[in-house]
Protein backbone atom coordinates (compact mmCIF):
# COMPACT_ATOMS: atom_id res chain seq x y z
CA UNK A 1 0.00 0.00 0.00
CA UNK A 2 1.13 3.51 -0.68
CA UNK A 3 0.32 6.37 1.66
CA UNK A 4 1.12 10.05 1.22
CA UNK A 5 0.80 11.80 4.58
CA UNK A 6 -1.07 15.08 4.45
CA UNK A 7 -0.34 17.49 7.27
CA UNK A 8 1.89 17.52 10.31
CA UNK A 9 -0.04 14.96 12.37
CA UNK A 10 -0.04 12.36 9.58
CA UNK A 11 3.66 12.94 8.90
CA UNK A 12 4.51 12.39 12.57
CA UNK A 13 2.32 9.27 12.77
CA UNK A 14 3.98 7.90 9.63
CA UNK A 15 7.50 8.56 10.95
CA UNK A 16 6.76 6.69 14.19
CA UNK A 17 5.21 3.74 12.33
CA UNK A 18 1.67 4.21 13.63
CA UNK A 19 0.16 4.14 10.14
CA UNK A 20 1.90 0.90 9.15
CA UNK A 21 0.86 -0.83 12.37
CA UNK A 22 -2.74 0.33 11.93
CA UNK A 23 -2.91 -0.97 8.35
CA UNK A 24 -1.36 -4.32 9.29
CA UNK A 25 -3.81 -4.69 12.18
CA UNK A 26 -6.79 -3.77 10.01
CA UNK A 27 -5.79 -6.29 7.33
CA UNK A 28 -5.28 -9.02 9.94
CA UNK A 29 -8.71 -8.34 11.49
CA UNK A 30 -10.33 -8.33 8.01
CA UNK A 31 -8.64 -11.66 7.16
CA UNK A 32 -9.98 -13.24 10.36
CA UNK A 33 -13.44 -11.79 9.69
CA UNK A 34 -13.57 -13.29 6.19
CA UNK A 35 -12.08 -16.66 7.11
CA UNK A 36 -14.08 -17.18 10.32
CA UNK A 37 -17.53 -16.59 8.82
CA UNK A 38 -17.83 -20.29 8.02
CA UNK A 39 -20.72 -19.91 5.60
CA UNK A 40 -21.51 -17.93 2.46
CA UNK A 41 -23.37 -14.67 3.00
CA UNK A 42 -26.16 -15.58 0.58
CA UNK A 43 -25.16 -12.90 -1.89
CA UNK A 44 -25.48 -13.35 -5.63
CA UNK A 45 -22.82 -15.72 -7.03
CA UNK A 46 -23.55 -15.47 -10.76
CA UNK A 47 -21.21 -14.39 -13.52
CA UNK A 48 -20.97 -10.92 -14.92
Amino acid sequence: MDFDPDGMAENIADKFGFVERQVKGDLKRFKHFIEDRGAPTGQWRGQV
